[in-house]
């Protein structure tokens, strides 16, 4: 009886081992925003948003081959106090550093006028990463490993066993 007591104990300390993450943890990519849209003619569309950090954004602008496919689908960042972040693109994507604060994702396009519907379809996709380190966690191994070894010393002085010399 007295074997399998140390054998449950060995397991449950193996399988915390186990499950210990053994990378940091991080910020996540936070979606801001992930659309889709019609455009008529000629259009443009902005959407602000506000992050407390700095980081990094990616935005994805695409074409969607659907009604009449969109022509000069073009995107730009734009802040309150700088005005133009990055530059302008027409690529289906681009990742610009930002800072703290406010910023505005624009996009424009062209439907074509001779097309069968005279409209477009557009998908639009805006992520943010925090920029930092990530986030430190307390060594969190051996302070499971001290609190399981506390608990079976306390278990043992309740009983009255004492540890064999």
């Amino acid at each position: 009886m007295v074997q399998t007591k140390y054998l449950r104990r060995g397991m449950l300390l193996a399988m915390s081992a186990c499950l210990t993450p053994l990378a940091a943890a991080h910020a996540a990519t936070v979606v801001l925003a992930n659309a889709v849209g019609f455009i008529k003619g000629t259009q443009i569309f902005t959407d602000s948003f506000d992050v407390t950090t700095p980081g990094v954004v990616t935005v994805t602008l695409s074409a969607i081959p659907w009604l009449d496919t969109l022509q000069d689908l073009n995107c730009f960042l734009t802040s309150p106090g700088g005005g133009l972040i990055g530059a302008a693109f027409n690529g289906p994507s681009e990742t610009v550093p930002i800072q703290a604060g406010d910023f505005s994702v624009n996009w424009y396009g062209i439907a074509p006028a001779t097309g069968t519907y005279g409209i477009g379809v557009y998908g639009l996709k805006v992520t943010f990463l925090p920029a930092g380190s990530a986030v430190p966690l307390p060594a969190s191994l051996p302070l499971l490993l001290s609190g399981l070894g506390a608990l079976s010393v306390w278990g043992r002085k309740r009983r009255g066993v004492q540890p064999a010399a």
